[in-house]
């Protein structure tokens, strides 16, 4: 019996930022190649930790893991990397302004 082949999968972690302007708090998602969402999760939360040292972030202990694709399919433009469904009896604005959390800061690269 063979090993499943790699698949795509990604993983959202989550930290804490020890420092900076008010500590703030940051998501990311992240792609592994895997044989199974276990060992996606092992993946992230290995590289999570890396990450977190590097960055001097404390680590926030979960990681959601999404398969993207089965074996060597393609990720490309396009690709859903990620996808959560909410089961919470909100109206539109009201999940909104949930998950709205102020300015956000972001990164741009040349």
């Amino acid at each position: 019996m063979g090993q499943e082949p790699k698949a795509w999968y990604s993983a959202r972690t989550f930290y804490r930022w020890l420092t900076g302007e008010n500590r703030p708090y940051e998501e990311r998602v992240v792609l592994f190649r895997a044989r199974s969402l276990d060992e996606a999760v092992e993946l992230a939360e290995r590289e999570s930790a890396e990450y977190a040292r590097e960055g001097d972030f404390e680590v926030l202990g979960m990681v959601q893991a999404y398969r993207i694709s089965d074996g060597d399919g393609e990720v490309g433009a396009g690709t859903e990397v990620f996808s959560k469904l909410h089961a919470l009896d909100l109206p539109p604005h009201a999940f909104l302004d949930r998950y709205d959390s102020g300015p956000a800061h972001t990164q741009i690269s040349e």
